[in-house]
Protein backbone atom coordinates (compact mmCIF):
# COMPACT_ATOMS: atom_id res chain seq x y z
CA UNK A 1 0.00 0.00 0.00
CA UNK A 2 0.81 3.30 -1.06
CA UNK A 3 2.44 5.86 1.81
CA UNK A 4 1.15 8.81 0.68
CA UNK A 5 -2.76 9.16 -0.47
CA UNK A 6 -2.51 13.03 -0.39
CA UNK A 7 0.06 15.66 -1.12
CA UNK A 8 0.30 19.44 -0.51
CA UNK A 9 2.33 21.99 -1.53
CA UNK A 10 3.38 25.35 -0.76
CA UNK A 11 3.99 27.78 -3.67
CA UNK A 12 6.70 30.22 -2.73
CA UNK A 13 10.06 28.33 -3.23
CA UNK A 14 8.41 25.34 -3.78
CA UNK A 15 6.76 25.17 -6.96
CA UNK A 16 7.50 29.30 -7.65
CA UNK A 17 11.18 30.55 -7.10
CA UNK A 18 10.34 34.08 -5.08
CA UNK A 19 13.23 36.39 -4.06
CA UNK A 20 12.52 38.99 -1.60
CA UNK A 21 16.03 41.07 -1.80
CA UNK A 22 14.47 41.68 -5.73
CA UNK A 23 11.72 42.93 -4.37
CA UNK A 24 12.42 45.18 -1.93
CA UNK A 25 15.00 46.49 -4.13
CA UNK A 26 12.37 47.73 -6.29
CA UNK A 27 10.55 49.46 -3.69
CA UNK A 28 13.84 51.07 -2.53
CA UNK A 29 13.52 52.79 -5.92
CA UNK A 30 10.49 54.10 -4.60
CA UNK A 31 10.77 54.77 -1.04
CA UNK A 32 12.20 57.57 0.97
CA UNK A 33 13.13 55.11 3.67
CA UNK A 34 14.89 51.99 4.10
CA UNK A 35 12.26 49.54 2.55
CA UNK A 36 14.51 46.93 4.24
CA UNK A 37 12.97 47.90 7.86
CA UNK A 38 9.19 47.36 5.98
CA UNK A 39 9.39 44.54 4.12
CA UNK A 40 11.72 41.49 5.22
CA UNK A 41 11.56 37.26 4.42
CA UNK A 42 11.62 36.37 8.52
CA UNK A 43 9.55 39.97 9.57
CA UNK A 44 6.89 41.51 7.97
CA UNK A 45 5.25 44.79 9.06
CA UNK A 46 1.89 44.10 10.42
CA UNK A 47 0.24 45.12 6.96
CA UNK A 48 1.69 42.31 4.64
CA UNK A 49 0.14 39.31 7.61
CA UNK A 50 -3.30 41.70 7.19
CA UNK A 51 -3.42 41.30 3.74
CA UNK A 52 -2.19 37.45 3.39
CA UNK A 53 -5.51 36.77 5.45
CA UNK A 54 -7.93 39.19 3.71
CA UNK A 55 -8.42 42.00 6.49
CA UNK A 56 -7.06 44.24 4.10
CA UNK A 57 -8.01 45.10 0.08
CA UNK A 58 -5.79 45.87 -2.20
CA UNK A 59 -6.35 49.17 -1.87
CA UNK A 60 -5.73 49.49 1.28
CA UNK A 61 -2.39 47.66 1.27
CA UNK A 62 -1.05 49.95 -1.71
CA UNK A 63 -2.14 53.03 0.51
CA UNK A 64 -0.25 51.91 3.63
CA UNK A 65 2.78 51.32 1.50
CA UNK A 66 2.55 54.52 0.07
CA UNK A 67 3.06 56.17 3.09
CA UNK A 68 6.49 55.46 3.29
CA UNK A 69 7.07 56.11 -0.65
CA UNK A 70 7.76 58.83 -2.85
CA UNK A 71 4.52 61.24 -3.56
CA UNK A 72 2.48 60.35 -6.93
CA UNK A 73 3.49 56.70 -6.63
CA UNK A 74 1.21 54.70 -8.85
CA UNK A 75 -0.71 51.45 -8.24
CA UNK A 76 1.36 49.99 -11.61
CA UNK A 77 4.57 50.97 -9.65
CA UNK A 78 3.82 49.28 -6.33
CA UNK A 79 2.27 46.10 -7.80
CA UNK A 80 5.42 45.78 -10.38
CA UNK A 81 7.82 46.17 -7.29
CA UNK A 82 5.51 43.67 -5.57
CA UNK A 83 5.43 41.03 -7.91
CA UNK A 84 8.86 41.04 -8.36
CA UNK A 85 9.29 38.85 -5.92
CA UNK A 86 7.71 36.08 -7.89
CA UNK A 87 11.39 35.74 -9.84
CA UNK A 88 10.43 31.81 -11.72
CA UNK A 89 8.03 29.32 -12.85
CA UNK A 90 10.43 26.28 -13.87
CA UNK A 91 8.29 24.46 -16.30
CA UNK A 92 9.67 21.17 -14.69
CA UNK A 93 7.85 21.85 -11.53
CA UNK A 94 4.31 22.19 -13.05
CA UNK A 95 5.10 19.56 -15.56
CA UNK A 96 5.64 17.11 -12.28
CA UNK A 97 2.21 18.77 -10.59
CA UNK A 98 0.00 17.52 -13.51
CA UNK A 99 1.69 14.24 -13.06
CA UNK A 100 1.15 13.91 -9.66
CA UNK A 101 -2.05 14.90 -9.97
CA UNK A 102 -3.21 11.89 -12.05
CA UNK A 103 -2.00 9.72 -8.87
CA UNK A 104 -2.53 11.54 -5.82
CA UNK A 105 -5.33 14.24 -3.94
CA UNK A 106 -3.01 17.34 -4.43
CA UNK A 107 -3.63 20.33 -2.79
CA UNK A 108 -1.77 23.62 -2.53
CA UNK A 109 -1.38 25.36 0.80
CA UNK A 110 -0.31 28.84 0.40
CA UNK A 111 0.04 32.54 2.13
CA UNK A 112 -0.55 34.64 -0.82
CA UNK A 113 -2.65 37.62 -1.70
CA UNK A 114 -4.83 39.22 -4.39
CA UNK A 115 -2.12 41.25 -6.17
CA UNK A 116 0.09 37.96 -6.52
CA UNK A 117 -2.70 35.18 -7.23
CA UNK A 118 -3.87 37.70 -10.15
CA UNK A 119 -0.37 37.58 -11.24
CA UNK A 120 0.24 33.62 -10.79
CA UNK A 121 -2.96 33.39 -12.68
CA UNK A 122 -2.60 34.88 -15.35
CA UNK A 123 0.92 33.48 -16.08
CA UNK A 124 -0.40 29.84 -15.92
CA UNK A 125 -2.55 31.11 -18.14
CA UNK A 126 -0.03 32.68 -20.59
CA UNK A 127 2.75 29.86 -19.78
CA UNK A 128 1.12 26.83 -19.71
CA UNK A 129 -2.72 27.24 -20.77
CA UNK A 130 -4.96 26.50 -18.18
CA UNK A 131 -7.24 28.20 -16.63
CA UNK A 132 -5.44 29.19 -13.46
CA UNK A 133 -2.80 28.16 -10.80
CA UNK A 134 -5.43 25.86 -9.15
CA UNK A 135 -6.12 23.75 -12.27
CA UNK A 136 -2.38 22.52 -11.22
CA UNK A 137 -4.11 20.95 -7.72
CA UNK A 138 -7.39 19.06 -7.01
CA UNK A 139 -7.52 22.27 -4.83
CA UNK A 140 -5.56 25.60 -3.76
CA UNK A 141 -6.12 27.05 -0.30
CA UNK A 142 -5.15 30.18 -0.26
CA UNK A 143 -4.79 32.10 3.28
CA UNK A 144 -6.56 35.79 1.69
CA UNK A 145 -9.59 33.65 0.74
CA UNK A 146 -9.28 31.15 3.71
CA UNK A 147 -8.88 34.19 6.77
CA UNK A 148 -5.53 32.25 8.12
CA UNK A 149 -2.42 31.83 7.02
CA UNK A 150 0.57 29.54 8.21
CA UNK A 151 1.36 28.71 10.50
CA UNK A 152 -1.79 29.57 11.71
CA UNK A 153 -3.57 25.77 13.09
CA UNK A 154 -6.77 26.67 11.37
CA UNK A 155 -5.35 26.95 8.34
CA UNK A 156 -4.26 23.55 7.85
CA UNK A 157 -7.83 22.55 9.77
CA UNK A 158 -10.18 24.25 7.33
CA UNK A 159 -8.12 21.75 4.24
CA UNK A 160 -8.10 18.46 6.62
CA UNK A 161 -12.28 19.14 7.17
CA UNK A 162 -13.03 19.94 3.39
CA UNK A 163 -10.86 17.67 1.66
CA UNK A 164 -11.51 14.99 4.68
CA UNK A 165 -8.01 14.04 4.64
CA UNK A 166 -6.22 11.60 6.99
CA UNK A 167 -2.82 14.12 7.67
CA UNK A 168 -0.89 10.67 8.33
CA UNK A 169 -1.30 9.99 4.78
CA UNK A 170 -0.48 13.22 3.44
CA UNK A 171 2.83 14.67 2.74
CA UNK A 172 3.40 18.34 3.13
CA UNK A 173 6.09 20.45 1.58
CA UNK A 174 7.35 23.82 2.35
CA UNK A 175 10.16 26.51 3.02
CA UNK A 176 9.81 27.66 6.07
CA UNK A 177 10.30 25.44 9.22
CA UNK A 178 7.54 26.79 11.63
CA UNK A 179 4.81 25.86 8.77
CA UNK A 180 6.47 22.60 8.60
CA UNK A 181 6.74 22.34 12.53
CA UNK A 182 2.61 23.67 12.48
CA UNK A 183 1.71 20.77 9.95
CA UNK A 184 3.96 17.77 11.92
CA UNK A 185 1.89 18.80 15.29
CA UNK A 186 -1.29 17.80 13.56
CA UNK A 187 -0.02 14.65 12.30
CA UNK A 188 0.90 15.35 8.49
CA UNK A 189 4.30 14.26 7.52
CA UNK A 190 6.42 17.31 6.69
CA UNK A 191 9.12 18.41 5.35
CA UNK A 192 11.42 21.50 5.03
CA UNK A 193 12.43 22.03 1.67
CA UNK A 194 15.72 24.44 2.40
CA UNK A 195 16.88 24.17 -1.38
CA UNK A 196 14.19 24.67 -4.05
CA UNK A 197 16.11 22.84 -6.59
CA UNK A 198 15.76 20.07 -4.26
CA UNK A 199 11.94 19.13 -4.53
CA UNK A 200 12.19 15.74 -7.32
CA UNK A 201 15.05 14.61 -4.60
CA UNK A 202 12.59 15.23 -1.82
CA UNK A 203 9.84 13.40 -3.44
CA UNK A 204 12.09 10.48 -4.81
CA UNK A 205 13.30 9.98 -1.60
CA UNK A 206 9.78 9.63 -0.08
CA UNK A 207 8.92 6.99 -2.93
CA UNK A 208 6.46 9.73 -4.21
CA UNK A 209 7.67 9.99 -7.85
Amino acid sequence: MARYKNLIFDLGDVIVHIDYPTTIAEFQKLAHIDFNEIVSYSSQKKIFDLFETGKVSSKEFRDELRKHLHPGTSDKAIDFAWNSLLLAYPEKNFKLLTELKVRYKTFALSNINPIHLITIDRVAKEKFGVKNFESFFHRAYYSHIAGFRKPEKEFYELLIKNEDINPAETFFVDDKEENVDAAKKLGFQAFQLKDRTKLFELLEEEKII
